[in-house]
């Protein structure tokens, strides 16, 4: 009986990838370590790379760890890693930063989390993605049965929901929905008397920053707003809210140029305390792009991106402007200072900044759980 080999790095790689000798050595050099990785983290590691049409990932190396259970029965070793059930694989690809936290499914249809972050080479071109996979395939199934038990309950008192209300919580809820309602309008007069200043300045910097403020101010009325229609206590719907930014901020900084800004992603919702971190967060960083990424451009775009995690939720917001020295003191104003306290201290989160003549990319997470 002859038993097959399996393929290694340099054999998938040459036959299955277009990286030249030089990176492939580069990624050989990592595989040799992948395997302390998943014994030192109890989980199974991997390296893919993109195949020969560079749209589809496939898996070069994989490590089981010794000290643990693996996810997987057999070796995946170039199998594809499909963008449907591997989003993070996909996204470290693209965005060239590292990803954390996201829900996947293995080639052996098990549900896992995947930590990415990307392999470059000496020029800094993504050559790989190295890749920590945890199971979760068990908490997935709790809060299935969780989510099944709530809805049965929910089913069983719709009938009974009218004479169970509380009247004292309807009208606490109708109160709360007033107060909402006030605080929108006194922060909307704020912005009416700030745009009206922004009008009377005497020069454009001076009317760059009435511009800016009145923004600012405009994204937390938003949260209000929202909180104003909503039925769900002190829950905010994160794109509806984003959306709302952008209008606000295209109605007031954006009409300058013909610049297009595009929300997409997951449905995200958090409480209105994260929501106001966040809604600044965003206005800030699209501001920043619609004053700097476009300079010299009649025209540009905007990408605001929603990618939901099992602890934590990542926000990309990028463009395709001339970009920016992230090293330089000029590319670091009052805005970036904001977003960097914002994200620390309020959504104890990470913020990443890329940057090139391709334009900008910055990423920031935060916990679903306070």
């Amino acid at each position: 009986m002859t038993i097959k080999q399996t393929p290694s790095l340099w054999q998938l790689c040459r036959s299955m990838t277009c990286l030249p000798e030089k990176d492939i050595l580069r990624l050989e050099e990592l595989a040799g370590s992948i395997g302390y990785m998943a014994d030192l983290t109890g989980s199974d590691v991997f390296i893919d790379c993109m195949d020969n049409t560079g749209q589809t990932a496939v898996v070069v190396a994989q490590a089981k760890p010794n000290s643990a259970s693996s996810n997987y029965l057999c070796t995946v070793l170039g199998q594809p890693a499909l963008q449907e059930n591997e989003p993070a694989v996909y996204r470290a690809f693209y965005t060239r930063m590292p990803v954390r936290d996201i829900k996947a499914v293995t080639q052996e249809n098990r549900t896992v989390k995947q930590d990415v972050v990307p392999i470059h080479n000496d020029a800094g071109q993504v050559i790989g993605v190295l890749i920590r996979e945890t199971d979760i395939s068990q908490a997935v199934q709790r809060e299935k049965k969780y989510r099944l038990l709530a809805q049965e309950r929910e089913d069983r008192n719709d009938s009974l929901l009218s004479l169970s209300l509380n009247p004292e919580q309807d009208e606490n809820a109708a109160a709360m929905r007033e107060v909402h309602h006030r605080v929108k309008n006194n922060l909307q007069m704020v912005a009416s008397i700030l745009n009206i200043q922004s009008r009377k300045a005497p020069t454009p910097q001076t009317r760059r920053i009435f511009e800016e403020n009145t923004s600012r101010v405009l994204s937390i009325a938003a949260i209000h707003d929202i909180l104003t229609n909503t039925s769900r206590g002190d829950e905010v719907p994160l794109k509806p809210l984003i959306d709302k930014v952008r209008r606000n901020i295209q109605s007031i900084c954006g009409e300058h140029k013909p610049i297009t800004i595009t929300v997409v992603g997951d449905d995200l919702v958090v409480d209105s305390s994260k929501a106001t971190s966040i809604a600044l967060v965003v206005n800030e960083l699209i501001t920043n792009c619609l004053d700097s990424a476009f300079e010299g451009r009649e025209n540009g775009q905007i990408l605001v991106s929603l990618q939901g995690g099992s602890r934590y939720c990542t926000i990309t917001v990028e463009d395709d402007g001339i970009g920016f020295d992230t090293t330089s003191r000029s590319g670091n104003g009052l805005g970036l200072d904001i977003v960097r306290l914002t994200v620390r201290d309020k959504l104890g989160g990470n913020l990443r900044i890329q940057s090139g003549s391709g334009g900008t990319k910055v990423l920031f997470d935060f916990k679903i759980l306070s």
